[in-house]
């Protein structure tokens, strides 16, 4: 069949997608992403003395989505993680519902890690082995859109372009799978900020992986306007001797934004990339700031660590401390609802 005769999802599909988009795309509302796997929440937890146990990690996110609803106005949307699906509260809810109930939209996170393709070390995303299976479990249990990280590092001759290809082709692939079950697709391409490159090094890489995995969008015929885009933002290299300010990051920033994301894209949620919690915020205030370029999409946060860490160290994995915790967590959510406004 020729490749200029193909069909797009049907009408009913893309209807159920736009309407997905839309809920998480709330002016004012960001995204949390508290889809760390058990592993990670070993290095979460690890420096505060808090016990990597299965229980401890229900306890924590029990905590987050036990807040006062009106506290998380901010938060349209929540990546949540395989086993916390399966979770319930203290009192037999369902976690899942407990976001629910906050009229919060839940999501899940489909990849499963990397592994190495170079001796560069450069990753590939695994995953899309028993992809379809999964998006079909995840939906019947309440799940609404879906994750997939494509990892890109910086270095003197990295990322390739044949990395950033193969990157690109496997997310329009989960994509594809993840849409024809009824789940929203997030498109995470990750530039690690890991390295001393600059802010304009970062720009150039930026630009090519973005273009690259809007070509692969559109060879595999991805309903655009049922995804939504996680990208980084344009930042300096941690090691750089020159950090771009805010405001440079976020001329920069829209700038990649303008020039390959479509604007049938309906939003772009930015992730933190291990800024601090206080510079994801300056650092998002000031892309929404900028008026350098149109802003066709809406663009807001989809923070991890950048909306709880403080939250974490309150909390210590103690009862005692479950308010003072939550307390730090809603300021956190507040603080980043009104950057995504650009107050």
């Amino acid at each position: 069949m020729s490749e200029t005769r193909f069909e797009y999802i049907s009408e009913d599909l893309q209807v159920e997608l736009r309407a997905i988009a839309s809920k998480v795309c709330r002016l004012g509302c960001g995204i949390l992403a508290a889809d760390e796997t058990p592993l990670a929440m070993q290095d979460r937890f690890k420096h505060l003395n808090i016990e990597n146990t299965p229980e401890n990690r229900r306890k924590y996110r029990q905590l987050l989505f036990s807040c006062p609803k009106e506290k998380l106005s901010s938060l349209s949307a929540t990546i949540l993680q395989h086993e916390t699906l399966y979770q319930t509260s203290d009192d037999g809810v369902p976690i899942i519902q407990l976001v629910k109930d906050l009229g919060i939209v839940p999501g899940i996170t489909l990849d499963k890690g990397w592994v190495p393709i170079n001796e560069k070390g450069e990753v590939f995303t695994q995953g899309l082995d028993g992809l379809d299976d999964r998006c079909k479990e995840y939906k019947k249990l309440g799940a609404e859109f879906a994750k997939w990280r494509m990892v890109v590092s910086i270095g003197e001759d990295t990322p390739t372009l044949e990395a950033i290809k193969e990157g690109a082709k496997a997310t329009a692939m989960y994509a594809k799978i993840a849409q024809r079950n009824g789940l929203v697709p997030i498109v995470e391409p990750d530039i690690s900020r890991a390295g001393n490159h600059s802010a304009q090094r970062n720009l150039q890489v930026t630009e090519v992986v973005l273009a690259e995995v809007y070509k692969a969008l559109a060879d595999y015929h991805i309903y655009l306007e049922g995804t939504l885009l996680k990208p980084n933002m344009v930042t300096s290299g941690t090691k750089c001797e020159k950090q771009a300010d805010p405001e440079t990051a976020g001329k920069l920033t829209m700038m990649a934004l303008a020039r390959h994301v479509p604007p049938a894209v309906p939003g772009i949620f930015f992730l933190s990339g291990g800024l601090s919690e206080s510079q994801s915020t300056d650092y998002l205030r000031a892309v929404n700031k900028d008026d350098s370029y149109p802003r066709p999409w809406q663009t807001s946060f989809c923070f991890g660590r950048a909306l709880q860490d403080s939250c974490r160290s309150a909390w210590l994995g103690q009862q005692e401390n479950v308010i003072a915790a939550q307390e730090a967590f809603m300021e956190r959510v507040k603080a980043n609802g009104q950057a995504a406004l650009g107050q």
